[in-house]
């Protein structure tokens, strides 16, 4: 589904808020007139947006490197619509900046870009080397301090190429019965509540400080269940006392020390939601536990919308309508995007969904980007020079590693599981 030329017209109304740029994937424009909002404020860009335009503002469209021809069509026809954000799967960064170029020149609001990088910017992006995984490094006593590092480097790595937000740090907490851990996973750093906020906390201190937004994730945590979201729908059948002094114990830490943006998990919790509905999707669990009750006021993120929690019990649209009327401020990966951007935009003009609620959503997704400098006058979105910023990242990163690999080797874990991508890096025995 395209938009028809009509579409646009009420914004050429408003052509002073904007300057335009012809820019391809090869040549992004300059800074001077990269820029496409310059000195406009957020009111005015709402105002100027179509219910349309607004809707879709709040999706985060996948990037993958192996997208079909169709699929690149379908996301420049909803970047141009005005879908908000992307997200980058895994591929090679040089290749993903010249697409998210292209996508950038479509886009009259700069599109914010995440990935997942919870290790680092290699998680999805090859060119880069990979960190420890949060398990090993929760098993360094006080690693406070590098986790800061850490997420310095992490955040460098990706400001570098524009991609503003980390959905990092995971806060779930390992669960342990009978001394075992329920569902081992390597990107939760313990079954310690205070060592999990503690070490969350300074990684998304350390990235956000290096000009990121840090994204905490799974929401309010389900590691009571040995179920993959990915594939199933987890049931953690915890009391709401447990889930209150051990899952929730990380967040009020990270709430404390300005977490940007929350992630939903995808995770049925009886004791907060009786309907079993997943709390990603549940006014109970987004609403009522996260905003009222913890008082979280930046963005709330849903998990990816086509996991198999969500897609085994619901259609695309209404999944994606549920998370919405949820108190979902961006929706992540959803399926049959253009259809609930259509069925969104026709419960707000007959009235079913109030007007206010969409800006207030809109209102969130456009504060982040005035927060990362996006309306100020010469902001380019455009990214070059990637090659260069690899190696400097990988330079940066190498030292890193290999005192987080020595002090892996000194508290007894022995040759840490990592998957190098740079022979040098790997140590002996000795850590040497």
């Amino acid at each position: 589904m395209k938009p028809g030329i009509a579409h646009y017209l009420p914004l050429l109304v408003l052509a002073t808020l904007f300057t335009t740029s012809k820019v391809t994937a090869n040549e992004p424009g300059p800074s001077s007139s990269a820029n496409k909002v310059e000195h406009a404020t957020i009111d005015s860009l709402i105002k100027a947006m179509s219910v349309r335009e607004k809707v879709a503002q709040l999706f985060v469209v996948e990037i993958d490197d192996n997208n079909s021809e169709q699929t690149k069509a379908e996301q420049d026809s909803l970047v141009r619509m005005g879908a908000g954000s992307l997200i980058l799967m895994r591929g090679s960064a040089i290749d993903f900046m010249e697409r998210v170029n292209q996508l950038q020149g479509y886009a009259k609001i700069p599109l914010l870009v995440s990935i997942d990088g919870e290790w680092g910017a290699a998680m999805r992006l090859r060119e880069y080397l990979e960190y420890p995984r949060q398990f090993e490094l929760g098993r360094i006593p006080n690693a406070e301090k590098l986790l800061y590092k850490m997420g310095v480097n992490v955040g460098r790595e990706l400001k570098d190429l524009n991609v503003l937000i980390n959905l990092a740090p995971v806060a779930d907490v390992t669960a342990v019965e009978n001394g075992k851990s329920i569902f081992n996973d390597s990107r939760i750093f313990s079954s310690n509540p205070a060592i999990v906020a503690e070490y969350s906390a300074a990684y998304m201190k350390g990235m956000q400080d290096a000009g990121i937004f840090a994204c905490g994730k799974h929401f309010p945590g389900s590691s009571g269940s040995d179920v993959d979201a990915h594939y199933q729908l987890p049931v953690y059948n915890a009391t709401r006392e447990h889930i209150d002094t051990v899952d929730l114990y990380p967040y009020r830490k990270l709430f404390e020390e300005g977490l940007a943006i929350v992630m939903m998990g995808h995770a049925s919790l009886p004791c907060i939601d009786e309907a079993g509905i997943p709390l990603s999707i549940s006014y109970k669990g987004v609403t009522e536990l996260l905003k009222e009750q913890m008082g979280f006021k930046g963005v709330v993120m849903t998990d990816a919308l086509q996991m198999g929690a969500i897609a085994q019990h619901y259609t695309p649209v209404e999944g994606n309508v549920m998370a919405y009327c949820a108190g979902i401020d961006m929706m992540l990966m959803p399926k049959e995007i253009f259809a609930t951007i259509d069925t969104l935009t026709n419960m707000v003009e007959r009235g079913e969904l109030p007007m206010e609620q969409l800006d207030a959503k809109v209102r969130k997704v456009l504060e982040l980007k005035e927060k990362a400098g996006y309306f100020k006058p010469g902001f380019n979105p455009y990214v070059l020079n990637v090659e260069k910023k690899i190696l400097s990242a990988r330079r940066r990163d190498s030292r890193l590693i290999r005192k987080m690999t020595r002090e892996l080797i000194r508290c007894g874990w022995g040759h840490p599981v990592l998957n190098w991508r740079d022979p040098t890096l790997v140590l002996d025995k000795a850590g040497k």
